[in-house]
């Protein structure tokens, strides 16, 4: 069977230290972290300076774990109105990007935003917020590019970048070869679509097969006419079908749970081994 990498989103698992977050996911059959450092306060991360130093000291700790870094996260608003704050947060992120060499060449990710502070509005899907976005993700290829470091953009239905054409647009006006797509089906189903989930995986992978480098594994269920995320193998989502696409399609890539609790990882695990191997260093 062809193999994919499993890992897990670090601020996934409940640890109060890094050693015990790299113990909790040597128990399972994951070779490597989606690293959110804004989001491991718990671990005595958070909004911290990522200096060479810091970045060594927290990738060597994975490392003698036998783990490696996938993704290194950095939530960031690429679409926010305020000027000040966008500045702020793209500074943060070219910073994540120069400190990626220190993370094994990591690739540095995120959504794209909100026009809005509080999230989710209408106003995303209008054109103002597509620039917004554009303008941004300008900046961060032109500081990639010189680093010679990869990002990587996530779609997600409510975003400015929302749907195969807001993907489409946004890599045409940035031809940028440090540009990259981590693909998350779930993210771009909704209660009006999910009939045609096929088709619409099917249609990014293959618009987009040379740009993806990594997928989200999570599930949904349509409950009221809503879509609600649950964890992977808990609902709706055709995983068969999609785990066997991806896996032939790109071996050994990246795939990382998402929105998992730990007593649903072993069920997860099963599933999946049933379809593909896991890589296991």
């Amino acid at each position: 069977m062809p193999s994919i990498r499993l890992g897990i989103r670090a601020h996934d698992l409940q640890a109060t230290t890094l050693k015990e977050l790299c113990e909790q996911a040597n128990q399972y059959d994951f070779t490597n972290f989606q690293f959110a450092p804004l989001k491991l306060a718990k671990i005595g991360l958070g909004d911290v300076n990522l200096t060479p130093g810091l970045a060594t000291s927290i990738f060597n700790t994975i490392h003698q774990h036998g783990l490696a870094v996938s993704l290194l996260g950095c939530i960031t608003n690429l679409a926010d109105a305020n000027q000040q704050n966008r500045n702020f947060e793209l500074t943060r992120f070219e910073n994540f990007m120069a400190a990626a060499r220190y993370f094994g060449s990591a690739i540095v990710a995120t959504e794209t935003g909100s026009v809005s502070p509080n999230g989710y509005t209408p106003d995303n899907f209008k054109e103002p917020a597509f620039e917004q976005v554009v303008s941004s993700v300008r900046r961060i290829a032109k500081t990639a590019e010189q680093l010679g470091a990869l990002f990587a953009i996530e779609p997600g239905d409510n975003h400015p970048i929302h749907d195969l054409e807001t993907t489409r647009r946004l890599l045409q006006v940035v031809d940028s070869p440090n540009l990259k797509l981590i693909f998350d089906p779930v993210n771009l189903i909704t209660a009006t679509n999910y009939q045609q989930q096929d088709q619409l995986i099917d249609a990014f992978i293959n618009e987009f097969s040379d740009k993806i480098v990594a997928i989200h594994l999570k599930d949904f269920a349509i409950i009221d006419q809503h879509c609600d995320v649950c964890a992977f193998g808990q609902g709706q989502l055709h995983k068969e079908r999609f785990v066997k696409l991806i896996a032939d399609r790109f071996p050994h890539i990246f795939c990382t749970f998402e929105g998992i609790q730990p007593q649903q990882i072993p069920t997860a695990i099963a599933e999946l081994q049933q379809w593909v191997d896991l890589d296991k260093i």
